[in-house]
């Protein structure tokens, strides 16, 4: 498997040998997270996979920059089994369906602001919900990863 970038679009290639001609298979980052989100429900803590997301654009990474107070440029976003799991523990309202609107939570939020904690981020979109995705920096790997996902009513 093969990371590739199409603009902001980020996607997976999977590479098969048919007759001597390359056939390449994309899956959109919103198939890979629901591919990950149903994978959580089938195995333990110790199996540990993610999905990244893509880089943050330029405009993103001047935010990030300002609240978190570091440079996040050439961090990559990531979701992994540990958070889905923990989201849906603590937030069982969540649906697979809810998963893959983190994209466009994250591209099109309504606001960015400042987490509980100095490292983390949370980006707040009012659809049928308010939806609330936190993100936290990992600084040694230059990853934004999912903290947790959970949605209210609008309002409360």
């Amino acid at each position: 498997m093969h990371f590739c970038s199409e603009n902001t679009k980020h996607c997976i290639m999977e590479a098969k040998q048919t007759d001597n001609r390359e056939i390449k298979n994309f899956v959109s980052v919103e198939e890979r997270i629901l591919k990950l989100v149903r994978e959580a429900s089938e195995t333990d803590w110790k199996n540990n996979r993610w999905v990244i997301l893509g880089e943050p654009t330029p405009k993103e990474v001047k935010k990030l920059n300002t609240l978190l107070r570091c440079d996040v440029t050439g961090f990559l976003r990531m979701i992994d089994i540990s958070a889905v799991k923990h989201s849906r523990k603590k937030h069982p309202n969540i649906t697979e369906a809810d998963f893959c609107l983190i994209p466009m939570i994250i591209a099109a939020a309504d606001e960015i602001t400042q987490g509980k904690y100095p490292d983390t981020v949370i980006y707040r979109k009012t659809l049928e919900k308010e939806y609330y995705y936190v993100e936290c920096t990992r600084t040694g790997r230059k990853r934004l990863a999912m903290k947790t996902f959970y949605k209210t009513k609008i309002g409360g």
